[in-house]
């Protein structure tokens, strides 16, 4: 029975993967040879992108390219140490300098950095880091600056129980102060004196009053000084 006939969709498909698994042949017998992701591709003539797109949806793939550059790092590491003892072997200074830098304990360049902080704590500050390791469970820790986990919490519940004491007291305090203090009591209002005051002090207004002399032509100075003057008395009561 002869085969079905492939549509043209089934054959590109069918010669796209043929053509990826070339170029993913390609790709890994160039990795070896240049252990560097950027140069293989431009020695297989495959897309970075293309190269990680393979990785993630082929994990056979991306186990090889692994290898391959391990192997390919090793092999570039032994060519170069060859090269630097032959270089060595013919009286290179830099390769000398650079492999007893390397390689000899008397000519490292070590740069040791020492840092020290000391930082000084105000009390409520250990009081609050202290508080801070007993409740998480490192209460041990406390140990290594010579205090007892246990000791230091009883303390602070005394000392809670103390301020808890101080603030009743002064609250006590406070409360019998109040009770002891006499009440002031109200003053009554009398009307009747408030209203003869009030006229008192009008009377004194007047009477307190310069007189005016008078401004407008035709008036009897003296007969005015006389109404004044009456005027008084009868406000005296007199």
């Amino acid at each position: 029975m002869p085969s079905p006939k492939k549509n043209k969709t089934e054959k590109r498909l069918e010669t796209l993967a043929v053509k990826t698994k070339e170029q993913k042949q390609a790709f890994l017998e160039q990795l070896p040879k240049y252990p560097i992701v950027q140069v293989a591709c431009e020695k297989s003539g495959v897309g970075r992108s293309t190269y990680y797109a393979w990785r993630k949806d082929d994990k056979a793939f991306a186990k090889l390219a692994d290898e391959a550059i391990k192997s390919g790092t090793f092999f570039i590491n032994d060519m170069a140490e060859s090269k630097l003892i032959q270089n060595i072997q013919s009286g290179n200074n830099t390769a000398i300098i650079f492999w007893l830098k390397n390689h000899h304990k008397e000519y490292n360049e070590r740069i040791v950095h020492e840092h020290e902080h000391n930082i000084e704590l105000e009390d409520e500050d250990k009081k609050a880091i202290a508080k801070a390791l007993v409740n998480i469970g490192l209460g041990n820790i406390l140990k290594g600056y010579n205090i007892d986990p246990v000791e230091w919490h009883k303390k602070q519940e005394r000392e809670r129980a103390e301020h808890k004491k101080r603030v009743a007291g002064v609250l006590s305090g406070a409360d019998s102060k109040k009770e002891e203090e006499p009440k002031k009591p109200e003053r009554m209002v009398n009307i009747s004196e408030m209203m003869k005051k009030i006229e008192a002090e009008k009377k004194m207004k007047i009477i307190e009053q310069p007189p005016k002399r008078p401004v407008k032509k035709g008036v009897d100075v003296k007969e005015w000084f006389r109404k004044r003057d009456e005027e008084k008395r009868r406000l005296e009561g007199k």
